[in-house]
């Protein structure tokens, strides 16, 4: 051969392509192998049928959790199934939101004792030392302290000890919408998430007659059930908090303010209790003109405390350390067992101990807590329905003393109210409301409510539920000349219940594992457009002793993720620099390769891509070749000598 060309046969070109896919089918087969060593689980996620926010993000959790190898079969369930499921523990993960002001930290947390709430269930299998009873005594304690630094350090261990098990995942802070048309002034948000402060409201132009889609519960208003004081669902809690009244209110910041009391006294009790001596105020009227006094206080008291009642209110702590309601000299008298710090706060709640009047009851003042109770038979709810085996529900008519009454009500036998009007109450205590009456409207759809909005044929959409996240920020961003929308503050977190109780999430490495995969920053972002941002603990940090830093931040770390569910992927794993450097090289290999593939067939097709300067000077410079026929010649630089030979490559 000729000095100066590099000769390549085709034997040895097959041979640089074996090795080549040989060591491409390794590499792809080390990939394969990191993949398969995931931990592959399925996990139980239930959500109720009728909760449009978690519907919105269902699915980005789920895509999220399978990207790391974790498969969610999803259980959309009715509310009877979905409630069933939280008293049995049959779920590995679910959506709740915690309770707001004026219910956290305390009553939350306290209602984490009663098998019925779903919290009871998540926290049976923490980590070790903490169990279920060590952590409910320490939140019943932190109850019990009356010095309020202790109180702030007390609870700031526990947020910190349930935060530590990573048992939630806290998701987004909700701020509760209200959208009023242009032709009202005067509202101001509730300093709680379920009621709609409507007796501040002004009419500035129209009728004084208004229509209202409310939320209820997080969803589309259907019903205001019973009304009645004293029960739960299907009463609706803004519905209740217009009708009636308790002692005290809740206030900004968490001060507890007059409402159907002027002022009290606390003193301390022998026992170690407490005695709250309250004034009552005078010349309060019911919607049916009778009077407010003492006596119809004991009575509504009587019928929520008696002893078989009360089970169904042991979520807060009222309930339990209440020994005595009595009367003396017209002012309600109450003694606690021990001295129990949010006693006046539980006080100001919507709901149970709030009052109607005595002739709402079935025998009025003589009306029998245990054999014509205030209690409305079957509202007790599937959990509780035991109770009416002690107790006899002869249910309670609809009359307090609130803003606005009841004025009519007809429901269909699908439930849904097509009627439900309430009046404003002329003798009301307080400030008579500028509105006359409040006519609340049934949608299926959330467009509807906006379309009825812009065209003026609803006044007003209030609280969770009525209008979409997205359907807000567009009403207030583009429609401002026709409606206002006003925010709460952040009233409740929006969370992932992770049930420590269920393999799959039993193991707080897996449940530290969901938490990373998730990124909810991502999805909140697109479902809420800006409405909701997201939080890293479990209380939003407004109400009293919540303002607390907690650690680690439960943020969205995907390599954290998938080091703790695929560890030898994360073992094996390369730098930046590293892994740039085998994808140039592999894609220049396959450059280098495909060329030589394309050189090959080419010559076999009797077209070589590099033709030999002079055919016979090639055959002769060959002739000594002893490695077989020369498929390709091609002119390279001699790198050893100028006198070099000719370099033979086969």
């Amino acid at each position: 051969p000729t000095p100066g060309f590099f000769v390549v046969t085709s034997a040895m070109m097959e041979q640089r392509l074996f090795v080549f896919v040989l060591v491409l089918s390794l590499l792809l087969g080390s990939a394969r192998a990191a993949d398969d060593n995931c931990q592959s689980s399925t996990l139980d996620f239930i959500i109720k049928a009728d909760d449009p926010e978690m519907a919105a993000v269902e699915d980005d959790i789920v895509q999220d959790l399978a990207k790391i190898g974790i498969t969610v079969n999803t259980r959309v369930l009715d509310s009877e199934a979905y409630i069933e499921a939280e008293l049995e523990g049959d779920y590995n993960m679910l959506f709740t939101r915690t309770w707001g002001a004026p219910y956290d930290p305390h009553s939350y947390l306290n209602s984490w004792a009663v098998p019925a709430h779903v919290e009871y269930s998540a926290i049976g299998g923490m980590e070790p030392p903490l169990t279920r009873d060590s952590l409910l005594t320490m939140i019943a304690d932190a109850q019990l302290q009356t010095d309020a630094r202790k109180i702030a350090e007390q609870w700031e261990a526990i947020l910190q000890a349930i935060h530590t098990q990573a048992m939630f995942l806290p998701l987004w802070g909700t701020r509760v919408p209200y959208v009023l048309n242009r032709r009202f002034g005067g509202f101001t948000p509730s300093t709680q998430t379920y009621s709609y402060p409507l007796e501040s409201v002004k009419v500035l132009s129209g009728s004084k007659d208004v229509t209202v889609a409310p939320g209820a519960g997080g969803s589309l208003f259907t019903s205001v059930g019973p009304v009645h004081p004293h029960q739960y669902f299907p009463n609706q809690l803004f519905v209740q908090s217009w009708v009636y009244e308790g002692l005290v209110g809740y206030g900004q910041d968490g001060k507890i303010i007059p409402a159907l009391a002027t002022s009290w006294i606390e003193e301390d009790l022998p026992s170690g209790g407490s005695r709250y001596t309250f004034t009552l105020r005078e010349s309060v009227k019911f919607h049916d003109g009778s009077e407010w006094n003492c006596s119809v206080a004991k009575l509504n008291f009587d019928h929520v405390l008696s002893d078989t009642v009360k089970e169904r209110h042991q979520w807060y702590g009222t309930t339990g350390q209440l020994t005595s309601w009595t009367c003396s000299a017209g002012k309600f008298v109450l003694e606690t067992k021990d001295k129990y710090y949010p006693l006046l706060q539980e006080l100001s709640y919507i709901r149970p101990l709030t009052f109607a009047a005595a002739s709402a009851f079935a025998k009025g003042l003589d009306s029998d807590p245990d054999t014509h109770n205030s209690c409305k038979s079957g509202d007790f709810g599937s959990k509780w329905a035991f109770l009416e085996e002690s107790v006899t529900c002869a249910g309670l008519k609809p009359i307090g003393t609130g803003p606005f009454k009841l004025a009519s009500q007809r429901t269909n036998p699908d439930g849904i109210d097509y009627v439900a009007v309430f009046a404003r109450h002329d003798d009301y205590w307080g400030s008579v409301p500028d509105i006359e009456t409040i006519h609340l409207k049934y949608y299926d759809n959330t467009d509807d409510v906006m379309k009825d909005l812009l065209s003026g044929d609803l006044d007003m959409a209030l609280g969770i539920g009525p209008l979409t996240a997205k359907q807000v920020q567009e009403m207030k961003f583009y429609h401002s000349d026709i409606v206002d929308v006003r925010h709460s503050e952040v009233m409740q977190h929006a969370l992932l219940v992770l049930n420590t109780n269920k393999g799959g999430t039993s193991d707080i490495k897996s449940r530290e594992t969901i938490i990373h995969a998730i990124d909810k920053g991502r999805f909140i972002k697109e479902e809420f457009a800006g409405l909701e941002q997201p939080v890293t603990q479990l209380l939003p940090v407004n109400p009293p002793f919540c303002d607390v830093d907690l650690s680690p931040k439960w943020a969205y770390d995907f390599e954290k993720a998938t080091l703790l569910n695929c560890p030898r992927r994360g073992e094996a794993k390369l730098s930046g620099g590293a892994v740039a450097g085998i994808v140039v090289g592999g894609i220049c290999g396959a450059i280098a390769i495909g060329f030589a593939c394309f050189m090959y067939v080419k010559e076999r097709a009797g077209e070589p891509v590099f033709q030999p300067l002079n055919r016979e000077d090639a055959r002769a410079d060959s002739s000594n070749l002893d490695a077989g026929p020369i498929d390709y010649v091609v002119k390279t630089a001699d790198v050893s000598h100028p006198n070099t030979g000719p370099i033979n490559v086969a």
